[in-house]
């Protein structure tokens, strides 16, 4: 049965019990995203499972699905993009624990047993935004049409012919 998620994460209970939640958020939830979009209002669909692996190994299986409005940086306006964060972590307590565990898990070095269910959110969605926003499609840019070799060069002593100079004679 899936319910909402609780505001912190419980990780060897939740995982022990192998609990399922879902619920959506809005993007000004997250207020470390909310400082890099601008569409606050657009809902963050999130499913997490938990289970324990090897008996003692905690685990979350989750997928975000979200639209953040971005600036192109091609031609600084704002830009859609998908995104759909899809994770299998394992919590570990030590390293050796990930020898025994399947490969697809990503493995994360863990001592807290509760942590902050927004923050981890954030932190998954943060991974999956691109560090150089851009349209699919060719854009303006913020650049001159002309090419360098049809503009015009001006020398740069150019304004000097301009001044009235005296010389002492």
């Amino acid at each position: 049965m899936k319910q909402g998620i609780p505001e912190q994460i419980k990780l060897f209970k939740f995982a022990s019990k192998e609990l399922i939640f879902s619920q959506k958020y809005q993007l000004r939830d997250l207020p470390r995203i909310g400082k890099l979009v601008s569409n606050l209002d657009e809902l963050v669909s999130v499913d997490l499972s938990f289970k324990l692996e090897k008996s003692n190994i905690p685990c979350i299986i989750g997928e975000i699905e979200l639209k953040v409005a971005m600036t192109c940086q091609r031609c600084l306006e704002d830009v859609m993009i998908s995104l759909n964060p899809q994770f299998k972590l394992a919590f570990l307590q030590n390293e050796e624990q990930g020898n025994e565990l399947d490969s697809s898990y990503e493995t994360v070095l863990n001592s807290n047993e509760e942590f902050s269910t927004i923050e981890f959110i954030t932190d998954e969605v943060l991974i999956s935004i691109p560090m150089i926003p851009m349209h699919s499609h060719e854009c303006l840019t913020y650049k001159d049409i002309k090419s360098i070799e049809q503009q015009e060069r001006e020398s740069p002593f150019a304004i000097l012919k301009n001044l009235d100079i005296k010389t002492n004679k």
